[in-house]
């Protein structure tokens, strides 16, 4: 019985093996190509992610001088701002569309 088990197992996992090669194999993983341009999502972060990252900061240095939550809204309003002020300048560069 534990040689079957065995043989079982050792025959899924050489599939398996074969079938992530054969998944790999599928996908290009050079340069692109000359004239490509990213969206922007994938260049920049979105605004939620640079409001919850100002919020975070905000309410750390809120904390400190002592409105944590105060500090947090104006940190998430910065943050927002900051980030769509960076895809904007991304997108009329020209590093995204």
């Amino acid at each position: 019985m534990p040689r079957f088990r065995i043989i079982v197992l050792t025959a899924a996992t050489l599939t398996f093996m074969n079938v992530s090669m054969v998944a790999n194999a599928q996908y290009y993983y050079g340069p692109p190509p000359p004239g490509y341009r990213p969206p922007c999502q994938a260049v920049t972060p979105g605004p939620l992610q640079g409001a919850g990252r100002g919020a975070a900061g905000g309410a750390l240095i809120g904390a400190i001088s002592g409105n944590a939550g105060r500090g947090a809204a104006i940190g998430a309003g910065f943050g927002a701002l900051r980030g769509a002020v960076r895809r904007g300048s991304a997108r009329s560069s020209g590093y995204c569309y």
